[in-house]
């Protein structure tokens, strides 16, 4: 009996393993997890603001994973239709409501920083607020630490046969302090 049970698994096995052969895979499909925020408007980059159930003014966040679509004109952008919860004032109660919208998400494509994207980055972002919004990540070029800072320095480059384009970037105890932007055509 065991030598029938193990044979049975065996050949299990097998079918299991030979089933996937050669078949084809889907290209994967950008999407986002619950607790994502979202923005209002891929052109303008609000994010999307709602009231909890105290009142105060938060980010919306959403209630289910959502699968991406990415936006025709700017291809760092994907939207979504996206369901979340927003408190609206009912006399003196903050009521609970479901609510559903096409939210926008930045998606950037890793195809190198571009100038918009780095006018996007602001002093006081985080090393990950950056490769977030520039979609890339930087080369640690070198770090300096006292008891009264701690700084590194990060480089990105691309190189073709008609330009350079290179990003400096420092962070001081991982806030962004400076930041530069150099291209080079020719």
């Amino acid at each position: 009996m065991k030598k029938l049970a193990k044979l049975l698994m065996i050949v299990t096995f097998a079918l299991g393993t030979f089933a996937g052969y050669g078949a084809k895979t889907e290209a994967a499909t950008i999407t986002k997890p619950i607790g994502s925020t979202f923005l209002k408007s891929a052109l303008y980059g609000d994010t999307f603001k709602v009231q909890d159930s105290t009142g105060k003014t938060i980010f919306a966040k959403i209630t289910q994973a959502v699968t991406l679509k990415t936006y025709t004109s700017n291809k760092n952008f994907s939207y979504a239709t996206v369901s979340f919860i927003d408190y609206d004032l009912v006399g003196t109660k903050w009521v609970k409501y479901a609510k559903t919208v096409t939210g926008y998400f930045f998606t950037p494509v890793k195809d190198g920083i571009t100038y918009s994207e780095f006018t996007n980055v602001k002093k006081g972002m985080t090393y990950n607020q950056v490769v977030s919004t520039t979609g890339e990540t930087m080369h640690l070029d070198s770090t300096y630490r006292d008891q009264y800072s701690d700084s590194k320095d990060y480089s990105w480059e691309k190189s073709t046969s008609t330009m350079t384009l290179d990003v400096f970037i420092t962070f001081d105890f991982n806030k962004l302090t400076y930041k530069s932007f150099y291209l080079d055509e020719y």
